[in-house]
């Protein structure tokens, strides 16, 4: 019986044995390829060999979407009414001229010209929009048009040693739809206070109330002198008879006298 039980757990015991010596000579295996001197692998690309080559990524998709100016155009400004054109009046109308070239081949259409204030350390922050001017002409090749545009500076803006950047942005485009974008000013200015001595308006202004409360006066003395004054008594009428002879009654006897010595010494 005791023989039966040792050949069951030989038995049992004998591929737990073999398994064993066969990990063992892995592991022998494995440290005589270490010994062996080899390279290690470094991360080397496993197609071909070549290490590879990170190209840097440009900026030509947003640089597509950059409006730019044309080379073919010219754009100019003149401020005829004004010596100082970085000096703005504080609430009056500022009359420019914007002047635009071609020079290439094919048309340009000019479309609208805007400006406004932008704070002078970054031109994201706009302090005030003027009105946008559309026009939408074309300048055939070769020629040269002038645009008026307007603003108004806003009076809370003058005064002070405030500084603001004035941009104007001209949009045009070609024959093919390309549009184009420049700019005739873009410089830092100032807005000053406008000191007018003498106002015709209010002059004016006052002449019209003087003379509306001279006519109401008059309106109402009148009134009053129609309601409350006295009335004038009515003269005696004096009737000579209808037998063509003079009624003497009236008359005083001394005048009487005095008349008839008079005509006797006559």
């Amino acid at each position: 019986m005791l023989w039966k039980l040792l050949l069951i757990a030989s038995l049992c015991l004998s591929p737990v044995l073999v398994r064993a010596q066969e990990e063992d000579q892995i592991m022998d295996g494995d440290e005589d390829s270490l010994d062996d001197g080899a390279p290690l692998d470094d991360g080397s690309p496993l197609d071909d060999g070549e290490p590879i080559v990170h190209e840097e990524r440009t900026n030509t998709e947003e640089e597509d979407f950059v409006i730019k100016a044309s080379p073919d155009a010219k754009v100019f400004y003149a401020c005829p009414k004004m010596s100082d054109e970085t000096r703005f009046p504080g609430g009056k109308m500022v009359k420019t001229l914007i002047g635009f070239q071609n020079n290439g081949h094919k048309s340009f259409i000019v479309e609208n010209v805007e400006a406004g204030f932008r704070y002078p350390m970054d031109y994201n922050y706009v302090i005030q929009n003027f009105t946008s001017f559309r026009y939408n002409r074309e300048v055939a090749p070769g020629a040269t048009q002038t645009f008026l545009y307007m603003f108004v500076p806003s009076e809370q803006l003058a005064g002070g040693s405030r500084t603001f950047s004035l941009v104007m942005s001209l949009n045009y485009k070609d024959d093919e739809g390309n549009l184009f974008i420049d700019s005739p000013f873009n410089e830092t200015v100032s807005v000053y206070e406008v000191d007018e001595g003498f106002d015709t308006e209010i002059f004016f202004m006052y002449i019209l109330l003087a003379a509306f409360f001279g006519i109401m006066l008059f309106g109402a003395q009148y009134l009053l002198s129609s309601a409350f004054g006295g009335r004038k008594p009515a003269r005696k009428t004096i009737e000579t008879g209808t037998g063509g002879g003079i009624d003497y009654d009236y008359i005083p006897r001394d005048h009487l006298k005095k008349t008839a010595k008079a005509g006797k010494r006559d």
